[in-house]
């Protein structure tokens, strides 16, 4: 489940960047919240926990990221009462509580948390009640990464001020973070309900709605929190991740550079902007953006890996391998990365440093189909097909219901000069995608080779169907399978269309065969 507000790319993106492949989406980590809340009283304002990333994501609980982000101008309490000895009779205890609360906070804001936390104890120890001091201590104790405890204060501050809107969000805010998203939903409708122009809890209302996928109804909720108010510039990052993640790139590029006007500093914005403007194949934009982030947060290792499939797709595979360093240097367990550098490694001809990769992404997720996968492909251009054939084994055993392992695998029977077994999971692949061209090429030629050429043409006219502009080599082949049935005269147009195609693709060596061939006719 996505429960970030940003766009990592993933693997499958990667490839496309190097194969011309379809593209894929994955979750990365939210920036943090600075939230304020006014009750009356006293105003308090809670920096929120980080919103970490969702399962399956490439970054590790283990080597959790946070954000330094500088809190706002929090009141003391002296600030929110004036002349307290005139206007209101406050007791000694009363007053140790105020004073112990505001050191607490001029500390939290400091960033002196072990300090903070003796004066929120303070507080809390002159006036059980003070409710605003569990809300502060709670967010103290997060920033010890004491969860537990955070969790304990915010149940004791609703159960002191049940009408506290701030402290049901924050509690849904952790509820959220720690991935049980029906509590947080819960809170942060109770938030609403105690606080109906509580624009920062319909904002988090819609994070949940994304969290279990329903991208359309957190658009509604980010649409109700920037109707009250505007220029709130978290709503428009989440509604520009939502629209990513709809597909919808232009409008999420409108709702990012929303969130980037009411906030030229927003990171995160920036991030999200230049996965979007990649995807709409302005990678030059794309670029500019990711470097802004970078720049504003250079500790972010989100922006690296996004920027490092911006550099593949422009070329530039050295500065993409720097910036997958960069995040291994921060996340050393990261799978995706691993498996991001193992990619880009295959594509530069490397394959023993890609198989090393593949081999750690294997250590940390023995059930990596994928890590299989890319493994064994290393591994043919390594000449080890034995090896590359136990690795789709393996692969296979863990996802037998992958087209592209059984394609591989047949590709790697064919090396072997095992056509029958080629054949065969070449039509199980067929079988699982029967649209699956290169499937239907390789079986074909397979079937020429073994000599089925009947069956043969009938696989490279099932391409030539449904794709016309098919390849040179498609025409090639299935021309050679007219000459072995006998059909001169159809296999003279394949093969003169072949030498057009490879001419205009710059393939001499394709162009001399398609000669040679048409000269035996």
């Amino acid at each position: 489940m996505n429960r970030s507000g940003l766009q990592l790319l993933s693997l499958t993106t990667l490839l496309g960047s190097l194969l011309g492949s379809s593209l894929t989406t994955l979750p990365a980590r939210a920036n943090t919240l600075s939230v304020g809340a006014e009750d009356g009283s006293e105003t308090v304002t809670v920096m929120l926990p980080v919103l970490n990333a969702a399962d399956g994501v490439a970054f590790s609980a283990d080597d959790e990221v946070t954000e330094a982000v500088e809190p706002p101008f929090l009141p003391l309490m002296d600030d929110v009462m004036p002349n307290l000895d005139v206007d209101i009779e406050v007791s000694p205890t009363a007053t140790q509580a105020i004073d112990a609360y505001n050191k607490g906070v001029k500390q939290y804001r400091e960033e002196e948390y072990a300090l903070a936390l003796i004066q929120f104890n303070a507080a809390i120890a002159a006036n059980p009640d003070y409710a605003a001091a569990y809300v502060f201590r709670a967010a103290t104790q997060l920033a010890l990464n004491n969860a537990s405890a955070a969790m304990d204060d915010y149940l004791v501050a609703i159960a002191a001020r049940p009408d506290y809107a701030l402290a049901y969000f924050s509690r849904g805010a952790l509820f959220y973070e720690m991935g049980e998203v029906a509590s947080a939903m819960d809170d942060f409708q109770q938030a609403i309900a105690l606080d109906p122009a509580y624009a920062a809890a319909h904002d988090y209302l819609g994070l949940t709605e994304a969290a279990i996928g329903n991208y359309e109804g957190a658009l509604g909720h980010y649409a109700t929190a920037l109707s009250l108010e505007p220029e709130y510039a978290p709503a428009h990052m989440h509604r520009g991740a939502a629209l990513l993640e709809l597909e919808d790139y232009d409008a999420a590029v409108a709702a990012l550079s929303s969130a980037i006007e009411h906030n030229e500093d927003y990171a995160e914005a920036y991030l999200n902007r230049g996965v979007a403007y990649y995807r709409l194949g302005t990678h030059p934009a794309a670029l500019t953006d990711l470097n802004k982030s970078i720049s504003l947060n250079a500790e972010n290792p989100e922006a690296y890996y996004n920027r490092s499939y911006v550099y593949s797709v422009l070329g530039r595979p050295n500065d993409a391998l720097s910036d997958i360093n960069k995040v291994l240097a921060s996340q050393p367990n990261s799978i995706e990365a691993y498996m991001a550098r193992g990619s880009l490694y295959s594509a530069q001809g490397n394959t023993t440093a890609a198989i090393a990769d593949f081999n750690r992404v294997i250590e940390l997720d023995v059930n990596s189909s994928e890590a299989f996968r890319q493994r064994a492909i290393a591994q043919i251009d390594n000449n080890n097909v034995t090896e590359a054939l136990s690795d789709y084994n393996s692969a296979i055993g863990l996802n037998p219901i992958d087209e592209d392992i059984y394609k591989g695998r047949a590709d790697a029977y064919a090396i072997y000069g095992n056509l029958p077994a080629a054949i065969a999971d070449y039509t199980y692949a067929i079988e699982l995608d029967n649209s699956f061209s290169e499937a239907y090429a390789a079986r074909g030629r397979a079937l020429y080779e073994s000599g089925d050429a009947r069956s043969a043409y009938q696989d490279f006219s099932n391409i030539i169907r449904q794709n016309p502009a098919a390849s040179a080599d498609v025409y090639y082949y299935r021309g050679l399978s007219l000459i072995a049935i006998g059909d001169s005269f159809g296999a003279h147009s394949d093969l003169q269309t072949a030498a057009e195609r490879y001419l205009a693709d710059g393939r001499a060596d394709g162009y001399r065969a398609v000669l040679e061939r048409m000269r035996d006719l």
